[in-house]
């Protein structure tokens, strides 16, 4: 009687009585007999995201998969970017409405699928897929980790497609500047390739890493689009009043112009209400958008410093609008109106930095505005959100005005130590990168910079730093405690948990100090540290080269984490100014600090310990040494 209830409900509804096959997972380790197929009208970064995929899982199981342009048969394939074969398979999907980093990954009845926007979706969904999937990680340009598959990995079914929530990601270390192929794979998007020429770059690799975004960083532009050593001489008024002085005018040693050398005073502005002032620099605007096709956005903002114009019409602007953000808007808005109208897919952007980092009381950026907000003022140890700072509530509170003025929000964050040459100095602030992230994504930020160390290697945490940040970047809803320590215990295998254990000590003890710390850092006591922490640095260093001892890998990373810590250790040395003396004592008890710092610097690579050629590594070993009085 069932039977024919069944029967007799299958023929009104008209539905079949086979139900549906149930999907099924792939068993990652049983792949012998697959290949990979990628489409015979691939692109570049397509092409080399099928090799990627093909030499990761050989490193995982030993197994060279074959990459063919067809598929002989219905499964046992691995279909790399968009194409007809994959289209028709059963786990085919169109692209075309994807963005240029969208990505879609299938997993399913003996078929995967990995596919994504052009140029650069599909090598990110292979990454992706190499991580989520297969456990590899690009911890370090030298160091990627690959498990062993095992003999059975089962996964999915999987039908996942990601559109990764910021469209900018730069971390500024100096390694992903110079290898763009490790920026790509921590899919950091704004590398050096040829849609943001710079010379002597290598371009070799930029079709198949998937190019850049077309939205660059903005930064400080207007000593380039009103030059002084093309204007000043003749036409002064055309840069800032300031505190009673014309900077075009006053003498070189006054901070005015110095002709000779075409130097200006640091925060030289232009006076942005002089009527000539905007045609030259909106002329020089659409100019070089004209000969820049390929990018989306431009600079139109302010040189570094706090000086900016207080001429009477100026002003005027300035006091209506609540400082000196009034006069730069309204400024910029007239810049992109007029770029609106000879390019009306592109941007102006400007900075909201230092004096002009408060949004204006009335005035509102254009739709083609894009507004860069820099977080120079907050506090280095406690979170944006954390309203008990006051440092934080004050500054952050100008962030969340701007994510209700404009949909095109950017922020310049900052990472490193950079007052008083501490490029090297353990800087406490590793657990606050996930927290502070998705906090700026949550009000709408659309991308990120994270200004970061410029010296190539050895700068505290750098290698960990540049990991944990671009891993939040690419994913902000990552736990980032959770990848920080699943970092240590991958590069510094028996050896991490004493210098995990240093590592969290910094952190407690810098919030429990109770103390706020200045964007761009400080010498050790502004963290609230003290000598136990440093000598507690450098006891973990001991404990974790013995740890190491039979490992002379895992013993050269342990060593080259002790430069942080005998940075932390020379801070009586290195704070002593010109023309000052240092204890005898003291002197006598860091010599041999002094001296192990600087040969642990040449011995990985540092190059610099602060910005600026004053810096350079053999500068500082020659002060130091002097100081403490070494040959």
């Amino acid at each position: 009687m069932k039977q024919l209830t069944a029967l007799f409900l299958a023929a009104i509804l008209g539905s079949p009585l086979v139900a549906e096959p149930v999907p099924v997972g792939v068993n990652l380790a049983q792949l012998h007999e697959w290949n990979i197929v990628v489409g015979a009208d691939a692109i570049e970064s397509e092409r080399f995201a099928a090799e990627e995929f093909q030499r990761y899982y050989k490193r995982a199981s030993g197994i060279t998969l074959p990459i063919v342009d067809a598929p002989e048969n219905a499964a046992g394939h691995i279909f790399i970017g968009p194409g007809s074969a994959m289209h028709e398979s059963d786990v085919g999907f169109e692209v075309d409405s994807f963005g240029q980093e969208d990505l879609r990954i299938i997993i399913r009845n003996g078929s995967i699928a990995i596919a994504g926007g052009r140029p650069r979706g599909t090598l990110y969904g292979v990454y992706a897929f190499l991580e989520d999937y297969l456990g590899v990680r690009f911890l370090t340009p030298d160091h990627t980790h690959v498990p062993h598959v095992g003999t059975w990995r089962l996964v999915g079914p999987v039908d996942r497609f990601y559109h990764p929530p910021l469209d900018f990601r730069w971390v500024a270390y100096e390694a992903n500047y110079q290898l763009p192929a490790y920026a790509t794979k921590l899919r950091l998007n704004a590398a050096r390739l040829p849609s943001c020429p710079v010379a002597g770059d290598d371009w070799s690799n930029a079709g198949k890493l998937g190019g850049r975004t077309s939205m660059q960083v903005i930064g400080h532009s207007f000593n380039q689009q009103l030059p002084p050593a093309s204007y000043a001489r003749e036409h002064p008024n055309y840069y800032c009043l300031f505190r009673g002085k014309r900077l075009a005018t006053v003498a070189p040693g006054e901070g005015g112009f110095d002709f000779k050398r075409g130097s200006f005073p640091y925060g030289m502005q232009p006076c942005l209400s002089h009527p000539e002032v905007l045609p030259i620099i909106t002329e020089r605007v659409l100019s070089q958008l004209a000969t820049r096709p390929d990018l989306l956005n431009i600079p139109v903002s302010q040189n570094d410093g706090s000086a900016h114009c207080q001429c009477a019409d100026c002003a005027e602007v300035d006091q209506r609008e609540g400082g000196p953000q009034g006069s730069l808007l309204k400024f910029v808005n007239s810049v992109a109106d007029e770029v609106a109208t000879e390019f009306p897919d592109r941007f102006v952007g400007t900075l909201a930095y230092s004096d002009t980092a408060g949004p204006p009381t009335t005035l509102r950026p254009r739709d083609n505005v894009q507004i860069q907000w820099c977080s120079i003022s907050t506090c280095f140890i406690h979170g944006f959100a954390n309203r008990t700072c006051p440092t934080n509530e004050w500054h952050i509170s100008q962030l969340r005005r701007w994510a209700d003025l404009t949909d095109h929000l950017y922020v310049w964050n900052y990472y490193l130590n950079d007052e008083h040459h501490t490029y090297q100095l353990p800087l406490p602030n590793l657990r606050l990168a996930g927290p502070n992230i998705r906090f700026q994504v949550a009000l709408g930020v659309r991308g990120l910079f994270l200004q970061a160390t410029t010296s190539s290697h050895g700068n505290e945490f750098d290698e960990l730093r540049n990991y944990l940040l671009s891993s939040l970047l690419w994913d902000p809803s990552r736990d980032g405690e959770q990848l920080m320590r699943e970092w240590l215990d991958l590069h510094y295998g028996v050896a991490s948990p004493p210098i995990t254990r240093w590592i969290n000590r910094l952190h407690d003890q810098s919030v429990a100090s109770g103390k706020h710390c200045r964007c761009l850092g400080g010498r050790y006591e502004d963290y609230g540290l003290t000598q136990a922490d440093i000598d507690a640095g450098l006891a973990a260093i001991e404990e974790a080269l013995a740890l190491a001892a039979g490992d002379e890998t895992i013993r050269t990373r342990v060593e080259k984490a002790s430069v942080w810590a005998h940075r932390a250790a020379i801070g009586p040395a290195w704070k002593v100014k010109e023309g000052e003396t240092l204890d005898n004592d003291v002197a006598f008890q860091q010599r041999p600090l002094v001296r192990r710092f600087f040969e642990l610097c040449e011995a990985h690579g540092v190059t610099r310990t602060a910005e600026g050629d004053w810096n350079r590594i053999d500068h500082q070993k020659q002060r130091l040494f002097k100081i403490v009085g070494l040959e």
